[in-house]
């Protein structure tokens, strides 16, 4: 049996394993191993492309949640996705490796982790580049064709158009 066809066959599978999990349109290609933990409602538009490969993609969407992935959108290796309101992602938008979305901070402030604060919906619109080890937090919004840099965080509203980059971590050698 040539590998190909293999190739061919578990990547099937996976897509089905997908559509019994979440609302799948036609033409979305998986590569890799996507984790779906959560009973809330996970959408994924048409031509989406999950390409995990490397590290599995993580879509939780909590019991009354939307996690929306609109169409065209690419998610690479190891992105966590973690909705408990809602995280939409506009369609033509790619999310880079190790990316970090989540709608709520999981717990309350200093010493209170008992109870969990409401969630804030985080908004990526369309045509927009999400660096690698980027972070969303509760209520960012990044506008339009924006571009959010490698290893940034973001808990704000970005302008469409943005070019959004925060300060890349200082190297230090050993001494």
């Amino acid at each position: 049996m040539p590998i190909r066809w293999l190739h061919a066959v578990a990547a099937f599978l996976r897509l089905q394993w997908l559509r019994l999990r979440a609302e799948v349109a036609p033409g979305v290609k998986v590569a890799g191993r996507v984790w779906l933990p959560g009973t809330g409602r996970v959408a994924i538009g048409a031509r989406a492309r999950l390409s995990g490969p490397c590290a599995p993609i993580e879509l939780r969407a909590e019991h009354t949640a939307e996690l929306l992935l609109e169409d065209d959108v690419v998610v690479e290796d190891g992105c966590s996705i973690e909705a408990t309101e809602q995280v939409r992602i506009g369609a033509r938008s790619r999310l880079g490796a190790f990316c970090k979305v989540l709608d709520n901070h999981l717990h309350g402030g200093a010493g209170d982790f008992s109870r969990r604060p409401p969630g804030r919906p985080v908004v990526v619109e369309e045509d927009c580049i999400i660096g690698p080890h980027a972070i969303l937090l509760p209520g960012a919004h990044v506008g339009r064709g924006s571009q959010v840099g490698p290893g940034t965080v973001v808990s704000k509203r970005i302008p469409p158009g943005s070019h959004f980059a925060g300060m890349p971590p200082i190297l230090r050698s050993r001494t």
